[in-house]
């Protein structure tokens, strides 16, 4: 029984009976325990961004901050699969063309984000990759202890939902602590 058992059950003591304990058993899966109530240790954040991502907000900073001599890798992450649906319908030429597009992108977004991360301590690695947004964060996330990541990416921005598919599958997949944004 946890710190916070004990004290409930001192509490209610003579008030509910068995009614708690029933209670608590019901209910023991929303009691944080003592890993989940200590802090972990950030030593390296991955922070993929995509076209969707036009600024990160500062109070994203603000939290990154506290992550001390935090490693933090920026990637941008092209779809593979948009540039071979170009390559098909619209030719080589054309797919080139978007990639080298994106690719421009991709490398003023990290630039502008690069020097805000240094500011605070942290040392940054960028990287552009080519490939598949979902699986490419999932399996990059593995070798991470935070993952943030805007609420779009992967999309553009839709009246009808506040948070995109493809973030969805990427929370649900993950195993380290995320910050949406």
């Amino acid at each position: 029984m946890g710190i916070f058992s004990t004290i409930i059950s001192r509490k209610f003591k003579n008030i509910a009976g068995t009614r708690y304990e029933r209670i608590l058993k019901d209910y023991k899966e929303f009691f944080l325990t003592k890993e989940e109530l200590s802090l972990p240790v950030i030593k390296s954040i991955l922070m993929p961004v995509d076209r969707s991502t036009r600024k990160v907000p500062e109070e994203i900073y603000e939290a990154l901050s506290a992550c001390e001599d935090a490693e933090v890798t920026v990637v941008y992450i092209m779809s593979e699969d948009a540039c071979e649906l170009i390559r098909q319908t619209l030719g080589e030429k054309a797919s080139r063309e978007f990639r080298l597009k994106q690719e421009e992108s991709g490398r003023a977004l990290l630039e502008s984000i690069t020097p805000s991360l240094e500011r605070l301590g942290l040392k940054v690695r960028t990287r552009m990759l080519l490939g598949n947004k979902s699986e490419d964060v999932i399996r990059l996330s593995r070798e991470k202890d935070l993952l943030v990541i805007p609420k779009l990416y992967g999309s553009e921005i839709t009246k009808t939902t506040s948070i995109s598919p493809v973030v969805m599958k990427i929370v649900q997949h993950v195993s380290i602590p995320v910050i949406v944004y």
